[in-house]
């Protein structure tokens, strides 16, 4: 049984090392119906606080499914802080860039509405479900936070004590993060505007932050689910590999 090829899927119930326990509708009807599991076949289960476990199937009903956890696989290793500020954007595209900046490793999503944001609301049940499915893809243990809509404002007071870092695509082409990122730092947050980009008042306010870090991300102007992606793939990789930057 090779363990990669299991299916794996996020729950929010206590886990426990040779433990039984009955599934939610849900989830009984996405391993029955869905992936077809039989009584017998294994799967990976996880949740952000007991780790990640091997379930085999033992019975199955029209509305459960039981299941034993075999053995533990990993336990939960606490994450570096990450933050991401996103301002909401068309909802199909907003799923895409919080799918990457959970494959990207944030641990906290926070959507914005700054001056220039052409939507005012979010489907959070979307947005969490969109979460859920990355995290389980991309074989993270905790889900990130998402955490209510709010004005920049509002955000930057939350953040006071991490390292703020802003996609300006007014800044100097020549001040990427990989040249300018601090050379200590601990919690980050990152914060991502609209089509549009900040507004001038919204840049001031951003400016004044003692705590904030205007970059570039080239001379192209991007999307904001691109420009998402593009900033933290270049956290991720100073951050893990800051002897090979």
């Amino acid at each position: 049984m090779k363990i990669s090829r299991l299916h794996r899927i996020y729950s929010n119930i206590k886990l426990i090392e040779n433990y039984s326990l009955n599934l939610a509708e849900d989830h009984s009807h996405y391993l029955k119906t869905v992936l077809r599991l039989k009584i017998g076949d294994h799967f990976r289960i996880f949740n952000g606080i007991d780790g990640e476990f091997i379930a085999q199937i033992t019975d199955i009903t029209k509305n459960n499914l039981h299941v034993e956890l075999t053995n533990i696989l990993r336990k939960t290793i606490i994450e570096p802080e990450l933050t991401l500020g996103i301002s909401i954007i068309k909802s199909d595209r907003m799923l895409d860039a919080i799918d990457m900046a959970v494959q990207l490793g944030v641990t906290k999503i926070i959507p914005l509405i700054t001056e220039r944001s052409q939507f005012r609301n979010v489907n959070n049940q979307k947005l969490m479900k969109c979460i859920i499915e990355s995290t389980e893809q991309s074989e993270r243990l905790i889900p990130p936070i998402l955490m209510p809509l709010t004005s920049l404002s509002l955000f930057l007071d939350q953040n006071l004590n991490n390292s703020i870092i802003y996609a300006n695509e007014n800044e100097d082409e020549n001040n990427t993060l990989l040249k300018i990122m601090p050379t200590s730092y601990s919690n980050i947050s990152v914060i991502v505007g609209p089509e549009g980009g900040f507004s001038p008042n919204e840049l001031k306010i951003l400016s004044l932050r003692p705590n904030s870090l205007s970059i570039s991300l080239g001379v192209n102007v991007l999307r904001t689910e691109t420009a998402v992606a593009a900033c933290l793939a270049q956290i991720k990789l100073f951050t893990q590999f800051p002897s090979q930057i």
